[in-house]
């Protein structure tokens, strides 16, 4: 106002007219009014302008007296303008403001809801929430979960009698999941903070009712593939356990109601198949309770200094069909001990062998290699088949994966032998792949760690 008043008396002496001077000090109530807050300023302004304006450029100069009716008129047309426009610009000035905060507000509710938005895991997401209100708040808080009754706190936040709390509850989309308690020094929260923290109440319970909702769904497709693969293994077990019982049970009923006119070599062979088929029966009876162990976490190795000869030969010796074979075995040169579980490593011989016998032609060669390397112990076993389906090939250490196809004597995998293997070898340290062989078919190897012995030893 002050600027105002020497300007206008500057004009003035310059010959400006009064009605123009008025607009000087218009202009000095509106920049008052922009640069101040609320209506007191600009309306102290246009007062002051009157007085002013009346005192130095109103007839008689220098004093508060009026005696022109037009002078009059215009300080009074003046004073209502003035008033007028610095409201106005104090009313824009305030929504500005307001529209300011209101923004950044918007802006702080959508970071809150993006920090959300991402997380995974119950603790993570009530962390998320927790940090969220510490940030942009500055108050400690406490979540408590109603279904587990478990309680997360603030980083290095202690309780206090003392504090205030102010409790929001955490709603789901059907029930209530938990408690939100802020603890603050102050007896209330101001309108934005309780914003924020019902936005960061309602963002914890939008997140987690879909890490409850996932993990249901997640629940339910794992019960599902529980069923599924029981429904299989029922169904393969029906199939292929009843394939062994029905040979043994019929060439035991015949040599019972025709021993006595049978010639000894057929008795022999009879029992032959016999043999067989319960060799067969027991090999798919051990793998079953294999991938039960498996499935369990149950799947126990007993290590011990094995001989490599005497598991490969107790492997051959157990594999139906295999001496019937074009068939060879190639060992190393020296005595190999490695430590393993023989059991174990002598069911995953049995199934790669039995696997190439049961996939491939009657002519086809099959061989098994061991080979010592520097630091572990390769077994191969290959075959002159047609090699591994391509649809398969990718998952063909799932359980139950078959190429669906009988053998030339009636077996048909469980799928649960090469699944076995795969178990069996990881839980000796070991890697199980595939490949092409040399003889034109598939190609099964493993690796076992291989110790050297000490001196002592």
């Amino acid at each position: 106002m002050s600027a105002t008043t020497i300007s206008s008396i500057a004009l003035n002496q310059l010959g400006v007219d009064k009605e123009n001077i008025l607009m000087i000090f218009m202009v000095g109530v509106l920049l008052v009014t922009a640069f101040t807050r609320g209506y007191r300023f600009g309306i102290i302004a246009s007062c002051a302008s009157v007085m002013v304006f009346n005192y130095f450029f109103t007839v008689p100069l220098h004093t508060f007296a009026i005696y022109n009716t037009n002078d009059i008129a215009l300080i009074f047309f003046f004073l209502i303008a003035s008033v007028i426009s610095s409201s106005l610009t104090a009313r824009f000035q305030r929504q500005l403001l307001i529209s300011q905060k209101n923004e950044q507000t918007a802006k702080l509710l959508y970071e809150v809801a993006q920090r959300l938005l991402n997380v995974t895991g119950e603790a993570n997401i009530i962390d998320q929430g927790i940090r969220c209100i510490k940030e942009y708040i500055g108050y400690d808080s406490v979540v408590e979960m109603y279904h587990n009754k478990k309680t997360y706190l603030s980083d290095n936040f202690a309780p206090d009698g003392d504090d205030i709390v102010i409790e929001l509850p955490i709603m789901g989309l059907a029930k209530r999941l938990g408690m939100l308690k802020i603890y603050d020094k102050n007896a209330s929260l101001n309108i934005e903070q309780e914003w924020l923290v019902n936005t960061v109440a309602a963002q914890m319970g939008i997140a987690l009712d879909r890490e409850y909702v996932y993990n249901e769904r997640e629940n339910i497709r794992i019960a599902m593939e529980r069923e599924h693969l029981k429904s299989n293994l029922l169904r393969s077990i029906s199939h292929d356990l009843r394939t062994p019982l029905t040979g043994i049970a019929g060439a035991s009923s015949y040599i019972v109601q025709r021993g006595k006119s049978l010639d000894r070599q057929s008795i022999e062979r009879l029992a032959e198949d016999i043999s067989e088929q319960a060799v067969w029966l027991t090999t798919l009876v051990e793998n079953m309770l294999n991938m039960t162990r498996i499935d369990n976490g149950k799947l126990e190795v007993n290590k011990q200094i094995e001989v490599v000869d005497d598991v490969v030969n107790e492997a051959v010796g157990r594999v139906i069909g295999l001496s019937r074979r074009p068939f060879k075995v190639i060992m190393p040169k020296e005595l190999v001990a490695i430590p393993m579980d023989g059991k174990m490593i002598t069911q995953v011989l049995i199934n790669l062998l039995d696997n190439a016998v049961t996939h491939t032609p009657k002519n086809s060669p099959i061989e098994l290699m061991v080979e010592k390397k520097d630091e572990y112990v390769e077994f191969s076993v290959a075959d002159g088949g047609k090699g591994i389906d391509p649809p398969i090939e990718e998952k063909i250490f799932n359980a139950f994966v078959t190429s669906g196809k009988t053998s030339a004597d009636g077996k048909k995998g469980v799928g649960l032998g090469l699944a076995i293997c795969k178990a069996i070898v990881q839980s000796h340290g070991g890697r199980i792949s595939t490949g092409k062989s040399h003889l034109g078919g598939a190609l099964f190897k493993f690796e076992l760690p291989y110790l050297e012995q000490s001196e002592d030893e």
